[in-house]
């Protein structure tokens, strides 16, 4: 595989609430190492286009692709446990730990589906080196953490499941700015690190844009144009999208 080559690709999907269109004809793509960010006024369909990548709503238009060890299997059918097998795994934007487990039983709770158990705890070990927070509290329940924390965890979780593509909802949500600067330097160290794909729906515009390679952004019901992320620091464009103007 080339950089270019995609490993998610969205093509041409409707979803609906019941019988009201919540997302028409949309299409994107994430391809190889990269950060892609969803950015769009609320109610434009961002979090909805998410939980059909997730595998919590179903379109009832169009494919959703995942490239699986150099072929491509379609993700609209499986349920969202068997696009975990598949090494899709999510951060939710709220309510992502089990807050009366300890940290420690989240993380190894994040490995369930594997059965290599040194390497399990190799991974625990490499968590608790990347977010010392969490491995001073391992012993805390998850619910006592604060939002930044639990957001970490969340993160953490994640990735002892051996990701090999990463959906992140709202990573800012409830977060200050220094714990959301730390997240955000997280995600990329982490993309870097592992090569690992991530699909990031955000509604801060700065930092989503910071932290990814390209953007879509969406309108009401729709995707108004991509571009890559450094090209839309300056606001105008993604202005135009949020406030009106051609789409286009």
């Amino acid at each position: 595989m080339t950089a270019a080559d995609p490993v998610l690709k969205v093509d041409n999907v409707d979803i609906y609430y019941g019988e009201i269109p919540a997302v028409q004809d949309a299409s994107i793509e994430v391809r190889k190492s990269e950060i892609v960010c969803v950015l769009g006024p609320n109610g434009a369909g961002k979090t909805t286009l998410l939980k059909a990548v997730i595998g919590s709503l179903k379109p009832k238009k169009g494919t959703i692709q995942f490239r699986s060890n150099g072929s491509w299997v379609s993700l609209q059918d499986k349920a969202t446990h068997e696009r975990a097998t598949l090494g899709i795994y999510t951060v939710a934007a709220v309510e992502n730990v089990m807050p009366r487990f300890t940290v420690e039983e989240n993380l190894r709770l994040g490995a369930y589906i594997r059965n290599d158990k040194p390497k399990i705890e190799t991974d625990l070990t490499r968590q608790f080196d990347r977010f010392p927070v969490l491995k001073e509290r391992r012993k805390q329940l998850a619910g006592t953490l604060s939002g930044g924390e639990q957001k970490m965890l969340a993160i953490a979780r994640a990735l002892m499941g051996e990701p090999k593509f990463l959906l992140l909802d709202e990573p800012s949500l409830g977060l200050s700015g220094k714990v959301m600067d730390r997240v955000f330097t997280i995600i990329r160290d982490i993309n870097k690190e592992h090569e690992l794909e991530c699909l990031l729906v955000e509604q801060n515009v700065k930092k989503a844009l910071e932290v990814s390679d390209r953007a879509y952004v969406m309108r009401i019901g729709g995707i108004a144009f991509t571009a890559p992320s450094h090209e839309l620091v300056d606001g105008k464009r993604i202005e135009e999208a949020y406030f009106g103007g051609i789409r286009k």
